[in-house]
């Protein structure tokens, strides 16, 4: 139903004095009123970002965090319309205006999109994998995987440090698969070496263990049979943890 013009205008004004505090007058509430309306809005936006973020919530500077939040808050055009994908907006906003560098945490990115990606995955609805049978070949049948997971490209270990000058101090290449159980739905993750991302990668692209193999000494990889042996390793690993499925159907 289409708004007046008046309504509208109402709406706006009082979503402004939401975000920033500024007063404007609304007919017919009382600025004490409106004052309430703030605080509890505000309210469910913490709490969203904190339940969304705990590990930077727990371990960021609070007075960085609380202005971090405000900022998100009083200025961010939020697109979002369910509270649990707030998160998502407060990481966009962090990028947008660079907080990495404004508030010199430098490991901001990878520490939120680490975490979001955990909520995004417990919250997402159900993935079906593609059609796959239990048996098959390793090296040349394409592999089913569970279709419920993120693979992610740090710079600093935010997986497994929290500490500020331990993580200022391991600058790197770290790669992290995280995936949701099938049976369960509990969040899981595991760190990958720069090859096994790779291969995680190609296979999840449809590409067989053969033909990666054939491309590793592109990479100044050396194909023998232990690199065979502990790639096959991993991927029966990843089948006792429920990410890889099976083979696909053919």
């Amino acid at each position: 139903m289409k708004l007046s013009a008046d309504t509208y205008r109402i709406q706006q004004d009082f979503s402004r004095f939401i975000r920033t505090g500024r007063q404007v007058p609304v007919p017919g509430v009382k600025p004490a009123a409106m004052a309430h309306y703030r605080r509890l809005v505000y309210n469910v936006v913490c709490d969203a970002l904190e339940t969304g973020y705990p590990i930077a919530f727990a371990n960021l500077p609070r007075k960085k965090w609380e202005r971090m939040v405000y900022k998100f808050f009083s200025t961010h055009a939020c697109t979002a319309y369910q509270v649990w994908k707030l998160p998502l907006d407060f990481y966009t906003c962090a990028v947008e205006n660079s907080w990495d560098e404004q508030y010199d945490i430098p490991y901001l990115y990878d520490l939120l999109s680490f975490e979001w990606a955990e909520m995004e995955l417990y919250n997402m609805e159900d993935q079906a994998p593609p059609a796959y049978v239990p048996g098959g070949d390793w090296l040349s049948d394409p592999i089913a995987f569970n279709q419920e997971y993120r693979l992610l490209h740090f710079k600093y270990p935010v997986h497994r440090e929290v500490g500020r000058r331990r993580l200022l101090n391991q600058v790197g290449a770290y790669f992290v698969l995280v995936y949701r159980m099938p049976d369960s739905g509990d969040i899981h993750f595991t760190e990958l070496s720069p090859w096994l991302a790779f291969v995680t990668e190609q296979l999840l692209a449809g590409i067989t263990l053969t033909d990666i193999l054939a491309y590793a000494p592109q990479l100044n990889m050396v194909v023998n049979n232990k690199l065979q042996e502990d790639t096959i390793a991993f991927l029966q690993h990843l089948r006792e943890k429920q990410m890889v499925m099976g083979f696909i159907k053919q």
